[in-house]
């Protein structure tokens, strides 16, 4: 395709799934997801038989992989890249997590509070991936996307009442995604319809162009620019003993409702529902199958949540080092100016826009593509591979798509308040997550996935116990959120 300097068919997703696609993992050709077609073709009912050729053939392809590429030519930068056996879905949806919204949690909490909060971000790392590794499970194994799974265990009912509250959301948190974007046009002096148009262009010509494993690559990419934080926090190089003091003691004695509030939303705010139902579709898209594929979608999710924390912390520790005093921030420009005195103006300028800019754009990748597959998936349309196909080969799924990039964009070009976004935002998915972590605890525990790979037991226990406590801080983070704002009215 025009996007990558190279043409790559897009192939009918029927004939993906009635053929076993060996997919190089080195060179250019790996990223462009050429089908090479094997002489056995594989149906439903061989799927075991596929599992075993597929994991011997990965592995032999492994081995044999070195530096060069097909016909011995050295392989560039960006075969490399593509290559990486670090990129994956798991990867993306973390990152994709810290978007600009979880970041400016991350700054206010610093700004605020100091290094009260650090802690906690540590202690969220395992939470993440409790969540999502049972994203790749159940996509490892049923081969099918969250909503498609809860149409098949829980009636079509159930499936299109999720989908529903699911895509509200995702179109609230793309105009989210997009004010970030807005910001950071506005901080080098852009208006702020011009630089939201532009990144709304960027992505429909993205996902229009190419097939999922250059949109993976292009967002980890993109979300990889989040790491600027870990720099300004090396940067301040703030002392060990300051961040050790300020990080004891206040996190479990403090009553200050704004205080409390933080807590909240950053416990809340772990576990997006849009990134589980992303995760679990991107697994089937990507055709992972095989236990090796199962291991290695682990680690790169453990990974992403190492690295989604890692820049939460970034911000925070930055923040909190940046300011003697406690101090609100009410915009970019005061995060800049915070900055200032140790980067300089410009390098403060130009290290947050990529940050923010990276980060959005990651985020409003996968929210858009999360409600599309759950919309189709809903509808009952096997369309996990659609960004393996043209728009006209998956019109539901595009649709969907273009709606909601397309009203985020709109309404907040309207001038929306951001701050009412938020608060929207916090709102919905403070409503969502007991509905979509209840699905994927009851899913992982049920019937859906096979005996072996069951969770029960002390897992089936832990999950139990830190589930219910992020529903329970996130539903009544999202209620007081609403009642709080009546009140003020009233």
């Amino acid at each position: 395709r025009w996007w990558w300097g190279h043409s790559h068919p897009r192939m009918p997703w029927q004939e993906r799934k009635l053929m076993a696609i060996e997919q190089p993992t080195n060179g250019w050709e790996g990223a462009n997801f050429k089908p090479t077609l094997s002489n056995q073709v594989v149906s439903e009912s061989s799927d075991e038989a596929y599992l075993s050729s597929s994991g011997s053939s990965a592995s032999s392809s492994s081995r044999s992989s070195n530096s060069t590429g097909k016909e011995g030519k050295p392989k560039t930068f960006l075969s490399k890249w593509f290559a990486c056996k670090a990129m994956g879905p798991g990867l993306l949806v973390c990152l994709a997590d810290t978007d600009f919204g979880c970041l400016e949690v991350a700054a206010q909490s610093g700004a605020r509070w100091g290094y009260s909060l650090l802690l906690l971000q540590v202690v969220l790392i395992p939470i993440l991936f409790l969540a999502q590794e049972l994203t790749v499970r159940l996509g490892v194994h049923t081969k099918a996307g969250h909503t498609a799974c809860i149409r098949k265990h829980f009636g079509s009912k159930w499936a299109w009442f999720a989908c529903i509250l699911l895509v509200f959301e995702c179109t609230c948190a793309m105009m989210s995604e997009m004010s970030g974007v807005a910001a950071v046009g506005e901080l080098w002096g852009l208006n702020r319809d011009v630089a939201t148009g532009f990144a709304a262009v960027i992505i429909v010509g993205v996902v229009f162009s190419c097939n999922y494993r250059q949109i993976e690559v292009f967002g980890i990419t993109l979300g990889l620019f989040e790491l600027t934080f870990v720099l300004t926090m090396v940067c301040f190089h703030p002392s060990p003993r300051d961040i050790f003091s300020g990080s004891h003691g206040v996190l479990v004695t403090s009553t200050d409702s704004e205080f409390i509030k933080l807590i909240s939303a950053n416990i809340g705010a772990v576990v997006m529902p849009w990134m589980i139902y992303f995760q679990q579709s991107a697994v089937v898209a990507r055709g992972l199958v095989t236990s090796e594929d199962l291991a290695a979608e682990r680690t790169q999710t453990l990974l992403g949540s190492i690295l989604t924390q890692l820049v939460m912390i970034g911000a925070l520790v930055t923040l909190a080092a940046a300011h003697q005093t406690s101090k609100d921030l009410k915009s970019v420009h005061d995060i800049v100016n915070a900055l200032s005195p140790v980067l300089g103006k410009r390098l403060s300028m130009l290290l947050l826009s990529l940050g923010f800019f990276g980060g959005s754009l990651c985020a409003a990748v996968v929210v858009s593509l999360a409600a599309s597959w759950a919309v189709s998936e809903a509808m009952g349309l096997d369309e996990a591979l659609s960004l393996d196909v043209t728009p006209k080969q998956a019109p539901v799924f595009y649709g969907c798509f273009l709606m909601v990039i397309s009203v985020g964009v709109l309404v907040l070009m309207t001038g929306v308040s951001t701050v009412q976004l938020s608060a929207v935002v916090e709102l919905i998915n403070g409503l969502l997550l007991p509905f979509a972590i209840g699905f994927l605890f009851l899913l992982a525990t049920g019937e859906a996935l096979p005996p072996e790979v069951r969770v029960d037991g002390l897992h089936k226990a832990v999950l139990f116990v830190v589930f219910s406590v992020c529903v329970v801080i996130s539903t009544a983070s999202a209620l007081y959120g609403l009642l709080g704002e009546n009140a003020a009215k009233g």
